[in-house]
């Protein structure tokens, strides 16, 4: 990741840790609050500039704009960075 526009703060690269490790729990896709994390209002934050960067995508599970219905799915270039840390994101 040596764009520029790629750099992540600590803080955002602990969240995508953490979702990456529990990717394995949900097929790859892991819960964005009703799962096995509890994101806090930093960790909101932190998701939204993941998702700026590119590294990961949002989806709304039932269309009905409801936060604890959301989950997480990797991008190749989020793909690319959590095997860098040791985690296989499979599709």
């Amino acid at each position: 990741m040596s764009d520029k526009s790629l750099e992540l703060t600590d803080a955002s690269l602990a969240t995508f840790l953490m979702y990456a490790a529990d990717a394995g729990n949900w097929s790859g896709t892991p819960w964005v609050s009703c799962g096995n994390i509890a994101p806090t209002k930093e960790h909101r934050g932190n998701l939204s500039d993941l998702v700026k960067k590119g590294l990961i995508v949002i989806h709304d599970n039932e269309g009905k704009g409801r936060a604890k219905d959301m989950y997480v799915d990797f991008t190749d270039a989020g793909r690319e960075l959590a095997a860098k840390h040791g985690h296989a994101i499979e599709l």
